[in-house]
């Protein structure tokens, strides 16, 4: 399990400080395993940034099972399911967040 936190871990967590960067924002701390998120955001902040790695992560293995499903070459068939397999993996290091996001949204 951590080799799959040292491969995945550095670009969700990067995602999240992207995300706060781009709302003018800092995180409290940054490590390859967890981002601290400042408590203070706005309801639709807090989604933006805690969801960013989910859309990334989900939408290139939807991308990528499109292609492999269209794929006309055995070469790009193996991209393709290589890239699904891997974005597949990185999304599911999300599902904790999408539980944050919906803990957050029941109790506002």
């Amino acid at each position: 399990m951590d080799v799959l936190y040292k491969i995945f871990g550095p670009p969700h967590e990067l995602l999240h400080v992207l995300a706060l960067l781009l709302i003018g924002r800092r995180p409290k701390t940054i490590g390859y395993r967890h981002v601290d998120i400042p408590d203070d955001l706005g309801k639709w902040a807090y989604i933006f940034v805690a969801g960013l790695p989910a859309v990334v992560f989900w939408g290139t293995a939807i991308f990528a099972g499109i292609r492999l499903a269209t794929s006309t070459t055995l070469a790009d068939g193996v991209i393709a399911f290589v890239i699904f397999s891997i974005a597949v993996m990185a999304g599911l290091g999300t599902v904790g967040d999408i539980q944050l996001i919906m803990k957050r949204l029941e109790s506002n």
